[in-house]
């Protein structure tokens, strides 16, 4: 790759002497006059934009600067609007038509005929004959045959409204709405986890070299220009307290370059190789663990390095367990870390100023290498609100 960039440095202290530079990632060590020759700097991530590290040495006060290049290149932001729209309808239209019709209709006519036409010989005895009246009582027969009155109790018989009742089994019925509380499951504020190992993966989306083998999450294995990114499935929010627990083994290879843990506005993004190990420019909030020379962690706060602290050479690439406390009424987050799986009484390092702002974010880790290699693998990893 051709050099089409450069920088000069120029001091009044130090003009005039030779400077010895040296590439991050590189073996190339080169000599250059300073304030009077650029220095061509081709060092170029995957998306063309020039960047990285380089320290200038000057043998004759036996100093080391360190020159940070960089220039981000920010993310868009997608946008996660879930939508639940439960619609439950009973519709119970009980049609209860009872039309008795009770038709009686008595036909009383009895009508008897005398018809008497004695023999007037003994005329007298025509009134004894008269004694024909009596047989008209067959009327009083009629009376009873009238009872089909009462049987108009075919009335009561419309007790068929008590039926009515199939409204009140209604009322369980719609016992539906209450097996709507699935709506809750999506509130963003009731999520933590607990990996202590990943035999599941559930949960969890994985970028780039990323993968899982015996258990193990592997951000990336012991081979040059790697980069992986492991993230929670699911945006949440943390602006309240929590904790958080993870433990790694950094090792196998030729020392380089680290990881990161990092909480992001995306969960499909592979992030940086090499020194990048794998940070997102959008991430709010990020720690890196670097291996490779420099032997160091970082926090950035919106992708603005916030100092570095040292450890001793090597320290990382080991089984370590790390522990982080966030506090959101003080904004800190207390960083523990121990060579073995006993929290320590007090942190080794407390970020002020640390703090998450109402949005939901993704929660995750990063790793890379670069010329030089090693197999970043995550071990375990919980999160507890508190």
């Amino acid at each position: 790759m051709s050099n089409n960039y450069g920088f000069r440095i120029e001091s009044t202290q130090y003009s005039g002497q030779t400077c010895l530079v040296t590439f991050l990632d590189t073996t190339l060590n080169e000599t250059f006059d300073l304030g009077v020759e650029t220095i061509p700097f081709d060092y170029f991530p995957a998306d063309g934009t020039p960047q990285g590290k380089v320290f200038i040495y000057f043998s004759g006060t036996d100093q080391t600067f360190v020159v940070d290049i960089t220039q981000p290149n920010p993310s868009p932001t997608p946008t996660v609007t879930p939508t639940i729209t439960p619609t439950s309808t009973v519709t119970v239209t009980p049609t209860n038509t009872v039309t008795p019709t009770p038709t009686v209709t008595p036909t009383n006519t009895i009508t008897p005929t005398v018809t008497e036409t004695p023999t007037n010989t003994p005329t007298n005895t025509v009134t004894p004959t008269n004694t024909v009246t009596p047989t008209v009582t067959e009327t009083p027969t009629n009376t009873p045959t009238n009872t089909i009155t009462p049987t108009n109790t075919v009335t009561p018989t419309n007790t068929v409204t008590p039926t009515n009742t199939v409204t009140p089994t209604n009322t369980p019925t719609n016992t539906v709405t209450p097996t709507n509380t699935p709506t809750p499951t999506n509130t963003q504020n009731l999520q933590g986890f607990n990996y202590t190992n990943f035999a599941s993966t559930a949960g969890l989306t994985a970028v780039g070299n990323a993968s899982v083998t015996s258990n193990i999450y592997y951000l990336t294995t012991a081979g040059t220009v790697q980069v992986g990114n492991v993230y929670r499935t699911t945006a949440i929010q943390y602006n309240r307290n929590f904790s958080t627990q993870w433990s790694t083994f950094i090792g196998g290879g030729t020392g380089a370059d680290g990881y990161c843990i990092q909480w992001t506005t995306t969960n499909n993004t592979n992030g940086a190789t090499g020194g990048g190990v794998g940070l997102i420019t959008n991430a709010i909030n990020a720690i890196t663990f670097l291996t490779f020379t420099n032997n160091n962690y970082t926090w950035y706060k919106n992708n603005v390095s916030q100092g570095a602290t040292s450890v001793s050479s090597g320290f990382w690439r080991q089984t370590l367990y790390f522990w982080g406390d966030y506090n959101h009424s003080a904004q800190t987050f207390s960083l523990y870390f121990s060579t073995t799986n006993s929290k320590p009484g007090s942190p080794n390092q407390t970020f002020t100023n640390f703090s998450f702002d109402t949005g939901s974010y993704y929660m995750g880790f990063g790793a890379a290498t670069g010329g030089s290699t090693d197999n970043h693998e995550l071990l375990s990893w919980s999160l507890n609100f508190t």
